[in-house]
């Protein structure tokens, strides 16, 4: 890894190993580990002269690597402690529950001198794992202890699942094993049963940057998301997971064949279509950090191809941003049919389809490139010989910030709105309304529109299927906002939210979304995320194999609201 030198000289000056001087329960668990157990402090310390309350010494040289790598994504992935949005790190309803920098000027003073950095919801004490043992016998100390657990990988998560105010983490950063089989079987099936496929399979702690040029390397095309180090195993592809490439290939959770997992009740399983196939069904949609901890998956991989990319920029004005929305919503049922997927800003659309020739991209884009040049931006339209050479030229300069808490809310935009005028012109309102209130939208076009789904045969909401756009608003928490400017901005995201909800059912849809970007203050979230249908069957297999509720997150399978408050306070912020 690029930032790989880093970890020895972080590991040395601010992670300690536990060994002496601890209580004796935590030294014999150290001890079960292999001496994988450390103790985390938040990732932004070394830059202030208090911890808790208490003067420390800063150290200046350390504080200086940490911010020139703030806002990068591929550093934070290789630490426990670098959670890719900051919401991991912070208690949401005490401001000063946190250790944050000012991501616009990391060298901001008043964001840390004479300040105190507090331990927020960065968890002190987590398990590098390194083997399904680690997790095993962290399963049965944390039951013997009343412990509660967290998981995290990379920390991409939006919804603050990768980390919990108190409790022991299981970071999962180091099971980085990844391996090709053109002949792949499902362990436990017969072959007359499962015809072998071209997979990958990849560790839990495998991020997309490593997997894409694995499979360049191999020649094939793995399906993966939109970010340079996000994990393709974990909350990612459990919640739904998908790409720009899902138009045509589908989500994450119908390329995926097999788990491998710990379940809370102690046993490493393989689930799969032939093996624990309850369980199977219920990671393909279900969600991260509910089920177990999962050691590592296999995914159906494509042959290499070339696409059909189409990028697009403007300078964006109230003249023009209307007449904007109309091509867009004009268009995005044709370019859905045409496999195109991608993202769709107010003043910009980077989109992708492997169906088409450049002719044919240049017919299908142009009202939209015509729009651009005529206002003074850019249009390139080309065919790229590969996966990693669109990962590479598009995607990495275009990826998602980090560095703040951010929170998303989505709904999945089903095709019934977009097969008509008036839908399209109430959809076209709806835009602008939503952006005259502050709140521009994002809009990914990477639903598995064109994807030969079988019913049923995986957890996540159907909203899915039929939709054209899974359509977002983002808000930024800022590092220095008080709780009532919080309240204030999630409510006005709720408000637009349920503008949209009602939007959709004018025009007979189910309310749906991906719940890895929707809001965790989603009211209805059961039947939104997955359905009630879907939902109980969830609540069986949870019950199943974590009949003691070792693991829970907010708004996961198994949670109830009653405990919200005493378990998850921190997110306890309307009341």
């Amino acid at each position: 890894m690029k930032h790989r030198h880093f970890t020895q000289y972080l590991y040395l000056l601010y992670v300690i190993v536990l060994v002496e001087g601890y209580h004796d329960v935590w030294s014999a668990f150290n001890l079960t580990l292999d001496g994988h157990l450390h103790d985390a402090k938040p990732f932004s310390l070394p830059c202030f002269s208090q911890y808790e309350g208490e003067a420390i010494p800063s150290n200046p040289g350390l504080c200086s690597v940490v911010q020139k790598n703030y806002t990068n994504s591929r550093f934070r992935a290789e630490y426990y402690h670098g959670f890719q949005n900051n919401q991991d790190e912070v208690c949401l309803t005490n401001t000063t529950a946190q250790c944050l920098l000012d991501p616009t000027n990391t060298a901001n003073q008043q964001a840390f001198v004479n300040k105190s950095c507090n331990q927020g919801s960065v968890s002190k004490y987590y398990v590098d794992v390194r083997s399904e043992k680690d997790v095993i016998s962290t399963f049965k100390f944390a039951q013997e202890n009343n412990v509660n657990l967290s998981i995290k990988n990379s920390g991409h998560d939006y919804l603050g699942r990768s980390s919990l105010e108190g409790s022991l983490a299981l970071w999962t950063r180091n099971l980085g094993a990844v391996s090709r089989d053109p002949t792949f079987v499902p362990e436990g099936c017969p072959a007359h049963k499962v015809a072998p496929t071209d997979t990958i399979t990849t560790g839990a702690g495998v991020n997309t940057e490593e997997v894409y040029y694995f499979a360049d390397a191999q020649n094939v095309t793995f399906i993966g998301p939109y970010g340079t180090s996000i994990g393709v195993s974990g909350g990612w592809v459990q919640a739904g997971g998908h790409t720009v490439l899902s138009p045509v290939y589908g989500l994450g959770i119908d390329r995926v064949v097999q788990y491998k997992i710990v379940t809370p009740d102690g046993v490493f399983r393989t689930a799969n279509i032939c093996q624990n196939s309850d369980l199977f069904w219920a990671l393909r949609g279900g969600g991260g950090g509910t089920f177990g901890v999962v050691i590592g998956s296999t995914h159906r991989v494509e042959k290499a191809m070339s696409l059909a990319v189409v990028s697009i920029t403007f300078k964006q004005t109230s003249a023009n941003v209307k007449k904007w929305f109309t091509i867009i919503t004009n268009n995005s049922l044709p370019w859905a049919k045409q496999g195109w997927g991608g993202h769709i800003r107010p003043n910009s659309l980077i989109s992708v389809t492997p169906l088409l020739s450049l002719n044919e991209a240049e017919a299908s884009m142009e009202a939209a490139s015509n729009f651009a040049k005529a206002n003074n931006g850019s249009a390139v339209i080309e065919v790229v010989p590969s996966w990693l050479t669109f990962y590479t030229k598009y995607l990495v300069p275009n990826e998602a910030p980090v560095a703040t808490p951010r929170f998303l809310a989505s709904r999945l935009v089903p095709s019934s709105i977009f097969s008509s005028e008036e839908g399209r012109s109430d959809l076209l309102n709806f835009l602008q309304n939503a952006l005259a209130q502050g709140l521009p939208p994002y809009i990914p076009t990477d639903t598995p529109f064109l994807y030969p789904y079988i019913p049923q045969s995986t957890s996540a909401t159907p909203a899915w299927r039929g939709a054209v756009w899974s359509l977002s608003f983002g808000v930024d928490i800022g590092w220095n906002t008080t709780l009532e400017q919080r309240t204030a901005t999630l409510k006005k995201q709720a408000s637009v939210i349920k503008d949209l909800e009602t939007l959709i059912e004018k025009y007979g849809a189910e309310v749906g979304s991906y719940f890895n970007e929707d809001s965790p203050w989603t009211d209805n979230w059961r039947e939104k995320w997955w359905g009630l249908e879907n939902y109980k069957k969830l609540e069986q297999i949870k019950k199943k194999y974590d009949p003691k509720e070792l693991l829970g997150c907010f708004k996961c399978v198994g949670f109830q609201e009653r405990s919200a408050k005493d378990e998850f306070g921190c997110y306890d912020i309307f009341t």
